[in-house]
């Protein structure tokens, strides 16, 4: 059953055509990585809300929300992927609850150590910030040694990631964080036994994007670990 009650579009949906949900081509991006972070979007989401519901719209909605679930047969994963020095790492977008600009990190006394950096400010908020390469144990890259990004080139902008779940939240900073990208199940792989990579106990699953070896952590054994830092 489709919606057949007109509702006046005042707004410009460009996360439709340019964001997220479009081409992409939208500048913001490079800022906001994702369009629910951009302020147009929420400016959008207040103006949409706020508005008054037409006559018979909730009789409406209210017969669809009856109706049985279609399935659609996607079966995609929605991944943050990021990279921690040389490594290319995703986690789901279930687990990622905002990704913004680096920030200063405020040590806590007795408490700082290789896993925990500190304390960094999240909209007036103290949230602990943590070396995720350090839990993960990801080298370090060595003086000489620069890892390109995705078009080839160094020095890409680093963000903080702020990772949630339940009452959980953590923010850990990454060299690189290209943006959102769907995959269909089908294209994740095993992790193999024999793999020497250090990141394999906290991964999943592999798969390939822009010819990177990628590895789709389970934020399950990541907060579990996270968990593990306070006993």
């Amino acid at each position: 059953m489709s919606l057949s009650l007109p509702i006046a579009q005042t707004v410009d949906d460009c996360w439709n055509r340019i964001g997220v949900s479009g081409d992409r081509t939208c500048p913001e991006l490079e800022t906001h990585i994702h369009c629910r972070n951009c302020p147009v979007f929420s400016s959008a989401a207040r103006s949409f809300f706020d508005r008054p519901a037409p006559s018979g719209y909730l009789a409406e909605w209210t017969k669809i929300l009856a109706e049985p679930t279609v399935q659609t047969g996607t079966d995609d994963v929605s991944l943050l992927i990021f990279r921690l020095h040389g490594e290319w790492l995703a986690l789901g977008t279930r687990a990622v609850a905002e990704v913004t600009t680096t920030r200063p990190v405020h040590r806590i006394p007795h408490r700082s150590n290789g896993v925990i950096d500190g304390l960094v400010n999240l909209r007036g908020q103290l949230q602990i910030c943590i070396s995720l390469h350090e839990l993960l144990g990801v080298d370090p890259l060595s003086d000489d040694g620069k890892t390109q990004g995705r078009n080839g080139r160094t020095g890409d902008q680093p963000r903080l990631i702020v990772i949630q779940k339940d009452s959980e939240t953590w923010a850990f900073p990454a060299d690189e964080v290209p943006g959102i990208h769907r995959l269909p199940r089908g294209g994740l792989r095993n992790v193999p036994a024999t793999l020497a990579n250090p990141t394999t106990s906290f991964s999943q699953a592999l798969f390939t994007w822009h010819g990177h070896s990628i590895g789709y952590l389970d934020d399950q054994r990541v907060f579990a670990a996270l968990r593990s830092l306070g006993k």
